[in-house]
């Protein structure tokens, strides 16, 4: 392992596995190969909610579809769900096992959000859905929405905070990124010491995005793409944000955190050693991921009840 952090086993395996099959990166691939190669590791469902409803929200494209999943028990609140996949890839069927999960803990009716897909549509089509998705939500339940999500869709979450704030709402209680894209910058040290290695995501992976999401004459420093350059982050709302140890995003993500933290956002992170990019999605299989996921829901409980309890 030439001096660097060891691998962890659940995911060792999975690499070993990748190279004897000699399976391709997603950077070698076109978006259309990317997204079946994705489809073939979608886990199963875990434990039953009170309702999961397929239906779609009004969106400038015509319809978003939408995934309504209602925990058992009491409901707090509504987290909007950004799911991950470099903005080219996944769906309401990739995120719905951590949906599931977040919602139960959470005590949330969480609303996962199939946005549209780069590169047949690119920036800003994605965060556009997904804006219209939080007014109709907070239009039509009128309690507080929090917003969550994963990589491509932390960076969505991020970018919708911004516009959200910058257009005087709706209001979002708080903000939970897990490993977000934040800099469209690619030059951190994580990235040039974890990056080459191909541990699941690689930079090659992050540019290739990039170059599918953003379109050629697009400013990439917008902080709508690169959250982490906003000109002011004050007002942003409450935020938590987890890295992997092994991962090319760790340190925009960090970065992010202090970014926030700097301007009064009260920000809390976590960096879970060994573990690479998307490993909450080992929650069923990994202690480390499955005790990260818990903490996730329990802080996304506690926003949304003090959202409640200050309006």
């Amino acid at each position: 392992m030439d001096g660097y952090p060891r691998v962890h086993p659940y995911y060792q395996a999975i690499l070993d596995r990748y190279a004897e099959a000699q399976r391709p990166y997603f950077h070698q691939v076109s978006p259309a190969v990317a997204r079946e190669m994705l489809r073939a590791g979608v886990a199963a469902a875990p434990p039953e909610l009170e309702e999961i409803l397929d239906e779609a929200a009004p969106g400038p494209g015509g319809g978003v579809p939408i995934r309504r999943c209602r925990p058992k028990g009491e409901v707090v609140g509504v987290c909007l769900y950004l799911h991950s996949g470099g903005w080219i890839m996944g769906g309401l069927d990739f995120a719905d096992a951590t949906c599931r999960r977040l919602a139960a803990g959470a005590g949330c009716e969480l609303i996962s959000v199939d946005y549209r897909l780069a590169p047949e549509h690119p920036f800003p089509a994605a965060l556009e859905d997904a804006w219209a998705v939080l007014d109709w939500v907070s239009s039509t339940t009128g309690g507080p929405v929090l917003l969550a999500g994963e990589s491509a869709g932390g960076n969505l979450a991020a970018a919708l905070a911004i516009f959200a704030r910058d257009a005087g709402g709706p209001e979002v209680v708080g903000q939970f990124l897990a490993y977000p894209v934040a800099d469209h910058g690619l030059d951190t040290p994580s990235h040039r010491e974890i990056g080459p290695r191909n541990w699941l995501l690689s930079t090659q992976d992050m540019a290739s995005y990039l170059d599918h999401y953003c379109p050629p004459d697009l400013d990439r420093n917008n902080p709508l793409v690169s959250p982490l350059r906003v000109a002011d982050a004050a007002g942003l709302p409450p935020s938590l944000i987890f890295v992997a140890e092994l991962d090319p995003l760790r340190d925009e993500g960090l970065a992010y955190a202090a970014r926030l933290s700097d301007a009064g956002v009260p920000v809390g992170t976590r960096l879970d050693c060994g573990m690479l990019h998307g490993y909450l999605a080992a929650a069923a299989d990994v202690d480390l991921a499955g005790e990260a996921l818990a903490q996730a829901a329990a802080w996304m409980r506690g926003r949304v009840r003090q959202g409640k309890d200050a309006a």
